[in-house]
C-alpha cells in the first residue's frame, strides 16, 4: 500500500519502512518540511498511525561553516535530531564514516562466539566449530559488506582481522593458526570475494537496479594502453567518494 505514496523527493521504501532524502545547495532552502507534510497527509488519508517518536533525522554535511535549519514537526512533535541512525540493519553516521557500524557488528558477533566456546568444550570437531563460525557469526558482519568494505580505513580493518583471530583461536585452543589452516577464507579477503561477485553480477545484467551507477564504458579504440580500461573514471575529488563501492570496484574491475 505504501508503494503509491509520492513526496516529490528521493525516497526508499522497504515494508513499512520509508527513508526520505533531500539536497539542499548551498544558499538553498531546505523543503524537508514539505516532504514530512505530505508523509502525514499521506499516513491520515490512508488510516495509517504515524509514530513520530519513531521518526528521526539526520544531517549529512562537510561544509565549515553548519547551517541552522528549522526542525521538522510531525504531529506537534520535533523530530529528533541525530548523529547516527540505523537503515535497513546499516548504521549510518553524520559524517558517513563506519565506526560506529563495526563496532555494532563486532559486539554483536562477540557475544555470539561465547556458543563456538560451549561447542568446543563440548568436543565438536574443528570443521564443525568452523562451520558455525560461518553460518551463525561471520553472517553477522557479512551483512551489507559491500556498502562499507571499501571505506573501511585500516584500524577498523584491523578490527574485524583481531575478531577472526579469537575465533582461531578458539578453534584451536590457544594455537596460533591461521584462518586458512582451520578452513576459513581470511575476512578481508572474504570480503573482497563478495564485492567482487557483486559487482561482476552488477556489469553482466543489463536489467541490475544498480547498473545505472556504473561510469560509462571506456573506449578502448582511442588509446592503445597496455591495459584494457572499462569504466570511463570521472574526477573524483575525496578519497571518501572513490572508496565508495562502485566507484573503487570499477577501478579494480579486469586487473
Amino acid at each position: 500500500m505504501i508503494n503509491d505514496l509520492d513526496t516529490n523527493a528521493q525516497q526508499w521504501k522497504y515494508v513499512d519502512d520509508t527513508t526520505v532524502s533531500e539536497v539542499v545547495l548551498k544558499g538553498g532552502e531546505s523543503h524537508v518540511q514539505a516532504i514530512a507534510n505530505r508523509v502525514i497527509e499521506w499516513s491520515h488519508e490512508n488510516r495509517v498511525q504515524l509514530n513520530a517518536d519513531k521518526c528521526k533525522e539526520l544531517r549529512i554535511s562537510f561544509a565549515k561553516e553548519q547551517r541552522v535549519f528549522v526542525p521538522i514537526i510531525i504531529e506537534g512533535k520535533e523530530v529528533e535530531l541525530v548523529t547516527t541512525t540505523k537503515l535497513l540493519g546499516l548504521t549510518i553516521a553524520n559524517d558517513l564514516s563506519w565506526n560506529d557500524h563495526v563496532t555494532e557488528i563486532t559486539k554483536k558477533a562477540s557475544k555470539r562466539l561465547y556458543f563456538l566456546t560451549q561447542l568446543k568444550r563440548a568436543g565438536v570437531p574443528k570443521q564443525d566449530l568452523a562451520l558455525f563460525y560461518v553460518s551463525c557469526v561471520r553472517s553477522v558482519i557479512d551483512y551489507a559488506a559491500p556498502v562499507f568494505f571499501n571505506g573501511l580505513p585500516q584500524y577498523l580493518k584491523k578490527e574485524l582481522v583481531r575478531l577472526e583471530k579469537r575465533v582461531v583461536s578458539i578453534i584451536t585452543s590457544g594455537k596460533r593458526n591461521s584462518a586458512i589452516e582451520v578452513g576459513l577464507t581470511p575476512i578481508l579477503e572474504h570480503y573482497y570475494v563478495l564485492c567482487s561477485r557483486l559487482f561482476e553480477n552488477i556489469v553482466s545484467d543489463p536489467h541490475h537496479k544498480l547498473k545505472a551507477l556504473l561510469p560509462p564504458d571506456y573506449d578502448n579504440s582511442r588509446y592503445n594502453l597496455r591495459r584494457q580500461r572499462h569504466f570511463n573514471m570521472p574526477k573524483l575529488c575525496t578519497n571518501r567518494t572513490s572508496n565508495t563501492f562502485i566507484y573503487a570496484m570499477s577501478k579494480r574491475f579486469g586487473l
